[in-house]
């Protein structure tokens, strides 16, 4: 059996594989207590996250995600939907379920991914 049978596919947007740079803190951490990730996907409804410690589903994070057409990393309020370790190291693999951004946010993912998608 292959490992992707074991998780079915419940996204409803079209993704994205890219490598952005990410910061990360708990919803009610001080801003300096950020902690860098690195974005393994993206789509307008959430990320997935590669990142070096154990973070409980249902946790809301604050995202600081460097989207390379934005003048500015685009901020979001997230929740974890899923966490799985990765099989060699200690590295886990997060799905955060986007929740809260301003619109300028929105439009600037939204339009990333429109222009990331390979055209058939």
């Amino acid at each position: 059996m292959h490992w992707k049978d074991d998780f079915p596919e419940r996204r409803q947007q079209l993704r994205v594989n890219t490598a952005m740079s990410v910061q990360y803190r708990g919803i009610r951490q001080a801003d300096d207590s950020v902690v860098n990730a690195i974005s393994r996907d993206i789509s307008t409804g959430g990320v997935r996250l590669l990142v070096n410690e154990f973070i409980s589903v249902f946790t809301r994070l604050i995202l600081d995600i460097a989207v390379p057409s934005t003048p500015k990393p685009v901020r979001v309020v997230s929740k974890v939907a899923w966490i799985r370790k990765r099989p060699y190291g200690e590295q886990y693999e997060v799905g955060a379920q986007f929740m809260d951004m301003s619109e300028e946010d929105k439009r600037g993912v939204g339009d990333f991914v429109e222009r990331s998608i390979p055209k058939r």
